[in-house]
């Protein structure tokens, strides 16, 4: 089976992705945190999905 891969983002690219993330994980946690909208198992959840998103991408050097 041939997989698709997706073409490597360049640094502005993933500057990009990386602040939509944080946006988006602020969103998460206010909603978990502050508005008790989401469970912890949904949080949990997401969090995980994000770190996977971060490996394959390697977003985690941007913080070096």
């Amino acid at each position: 089976m041939i997989g698709l891969h997706s073409a490597i983002l360049d640094k502005d690219e993933k500057m990009i992705v990386k602040n939509a993330l944080i946006l988006y994980v602020s969103d998460l946690q206010k909603r978990f945190y502050r508005d008790k909208l989401i469970s912890e198992d949904i949080y949990l959840d997401k969090m995980k999905e994000l770190q996977d998103i971060v490996d394959k991408l390697h977003l985690a050097e941007l913080y070096k």
